[in-house]
């Protein structure tokens, strides 16, 4: 709504509320009010991205963003590529299935999100790829993927302890346009495969812009290594330009994560199991839900704003 949409007496307050009587500036405040909350409400509709690389056996690692025969034998695949050779493999759900938000990294990346007002909610999963473009996207991950229950195969500690894997852990990227408190709440699909009950995620600012080499294999959340690979460390894949956020390491969709996003800032997020499995064999389809809610402190100041305003037209009109 916009002063073109105010009435004579609010146009007048506008422009010289000194003239205005209570009562005008108390629908100015609403008039405001209504203006305020109309510009967090985006015609634009919230939506989803999916990488369409497939794999023949869920073990294996997917969302690689090339593929490329490297040994000849006339069969193209995401591991030979390194992230950097080859052709692109087209996404859904952006423009002629080009890499969302321009990224030009070569770490694999298997979905995007963009949200444009409070409110919005998103579901990453195989059944919104499926719903939305008719594509059944690969949206799974390792029940240790994120962090492992530090036990070898045979079910004996291990050196170094509980680690993560960059084989099964996902990527994602979400970007708002306001500034949200973005809510992920990730959950287990029934009858996929194992039962993920706990998962850890990370929020890292920016996204990979490492051309050089990448490999899918390698540690990460893992204090106990040598070198040690913290918990909080920038670029655990070897990537560039991803500064370390926030992570949870029992997040579920009861006990969401929460970050603060600021608006059109590009964030990853890195997820899988949390120390309930093992990274290549405790494998299932996982959903997320993401929400974008008020940031706390907007909707105080707002609320302040508004209420400063009414209760100065009734103190006003008290007077007279």
């Amino acid at each position: 709504m916009g002063v073109a949409h105010f009435t004579a007496l609010q146009k007048r307050s506008i422009l010289n509320i000194s003239e205005a009587t209570p009562m005008e500036k108390t629908q100015l405040a609403l008039a405001i009010a209504g203006l305020a909350l109309s510009a967090t409400v985006s015609t634009a509709s919230a939506h989803t991205m999916y990488n369409t690389f497939t794999t023949t056996a869920s073990s294996q690692t997917d969302g690689w963003i090339r593929v490329f025969d490297g040994n000849g034998d006339a069969v193209a695949t995401g591991p030979e590529s390194q992230g950097n050779k080859g052709n692109f493999v087209p996404w859904v759900g952006t423009a002629g299935g080009a890499l969302p938000y321009g990224y030009a990294g070569s770490s694999h990346l298997n979905w995007a999100a963009e949200l444009h007002s409070i409110g919005q909610t998103l579901e990453i999963s195989r059944a919104d790829a499926l719903t939305r473009y008719n594509f059944a996207a690969e949206i799974d991950t390792g029940a240790g993927a994120w962090l492992d229950e530090g036990h070898s195969a045979q079910g004996a500690p291990t050196v170094v302890g509980p680690t993560g894997w960059r084989h099964q852990t996902e990527i994602g990227l979400i970007k708002s346009h306001i500034d949200a408190d973005i809510v992920l709440r990730p959950s287990v699909v029934d009858g996929t495969g194992f039962n993920i009950q706990n998962f850890g995620i990370t929020v890292f600012r920016g996204m990979d812009t490492n051309t050089g080499n990448y490999s899918h294999h390698g540690a990460w959340n893992c204090p106990g290594c040598n070198p040690a690979r913290p918990f909080t460390q920038d670029n655990p894949f070897g990537t560039q330009g991803l500064s370390y956020l926030i992570h949870d390491a029992t997040v579920d969709a009861n006990n969401p994560l929460v970050f603060r996003a600021q608006a059109n800032q590009i964030y990853s997020i890195y997820l899988g199991g949390a120390g309930v499995g093992r990274w290549n064999a405790n494998l299932a389809d996982y959903r997320l839900n993401i929400t974008a809610v008020p940031v706390p402190g907007a909707v105080w100041l707002f609320g302040t704003a508004l209420a400063g305003l009414i209760g100065f037209g009734r103190r006003k009109a008290a007077a007279v």
